[in-house]
C-alpha cells in the first residue's frame, strides 16, 4: 500500500512514524523486520524523515542493523538507505553509529547484502573525508565544503580520526593532510615567511587548498 503515493500520504497522516516506535523496539524478529520494511516504504519524503527523527525512531532502527537475523538486517539496511536521503537525517544516523555498523557488516561475506552496501555508500556521501580516504574518489554530485580533509588512503575497517584529534598529534613528515578552507584570506593574518604552505597548528602537516590547486595545475602540465 505504501508504494502508492496517495495511500502512503494517507498512512503518513495517521502519525505512522510515531506508531512504529514500539514495533522497532520489539524483541520479535518478524515484527522487527516488518517495522523496518515499513520505514523503508514510508520515509520517502523529507517530512516523514523529520517526523521519524524527532520521534526517536532512528536509534532503534540503527540497532536493528546489528541483528543476527538476515531479513531484519536487510530491511534495516534498506530503511537506513532511504532515510539517508537528506543531510539532517544522514548526520543523525552517522552520530548513532550507522556508518560504522554498516562498514563492519560489509566486511563480512555472510552478513552483507546489497542494501547494506547501498546504505553505506549513501551515508559516505555525507562524510566526504571518509569517502575519499576509503575509495580514492568523489563523484560529480559530491560538493566539497570547508572542513573536508584528505588524510590519505585507509583500509576498510580503519577508523578515520576527526580533524580535532589530528590537531593534537605531534608534527610528522610521514603524511601531509590536505584541508579544504575556502574562506577569504582577507579575514585572517598573512602567513609567516617561515611556513607558507603548511600550518603546523594542526599538529601534522596540513596543506591549504591553494597549495592543492597549484599541485593539481602542475600535474596537468
Amino acid at each position: 500500500m505504501a508504494m502508492q503515493e496517495p495511500l502512503r500520504l494517507n498512512i503518513q497522516s495517521h502519525d505512522v512514524m510515531h506508531a512504529l516506535l514500539s514495533p522497532l523496539h520489539s524483541a520479535n524478529t518478524v515484527v522487527q523486520s516488518k517495522a523496518a520494511l515499513t520505514v523503508a516504504a514510508t520515509a520517502c519524503d523529507v517530512e516523514a524523515r523529520r517526523e521519524l527523527r524527532h520521534s526517536g525512531g532512528l536509534e532503534p532502527l540503527v540497532e536493528l542493523l546489528r541483528s543476527k537475523d538476515d531479513e531484519v538486517r536487510r530491511h534495516a539496511s534498506w530503511a537506513v538507505m532511504v532515510c539517508a536521503s537528506d543531510e539532517p537525517t544522514a548526520a543523525e544516523l552517522c552520530r548513532l553509529g550507522a556508518l560504522d555498523i554498516l562498514e563492519e557488516i560489509n566486511l563480512s561475506v555472510s552478513r552483507k547484502n546489497k542494501f547494506s552496501e547501498a546504505a553505506h555508500n549513501k551515508l559516505l556521501n555525507h562524510h566526504l573525508s571518509l569517502k575519499y580516504s576509503q575509495t580514492g574518489y568523489l563523484s560529480s554530485s559530491n560538493i566539497i565544503t570547508d572542513g573536508v580533509y584528505d588524510y590519505g588512503r585507509i583500509n576498510p575497517g580503519t577508523k578515520l580520526l576527526p580533524l580535532k584529534d589530528l590537531c593534537l598529534q605531534e608534527p610528522s613528515d610521514q603524511r601531509a593532510i590536505l584541508l579544504v578552507n575556502s574562506k577569504s584570506s582577507d579575514a585572517s593574518p598573512p602567513p609567516s615567511t617561515e611556513d607558507k604552505s603548511s600550518d603546523v597548528g594542526y599538529g601534522r602537516s596540513i596543506s591549504s587548498s591553494s597549495s592543492l590547486r597549484r599541485a593539481s595545475k602542475e600535474k596537468t602540465k
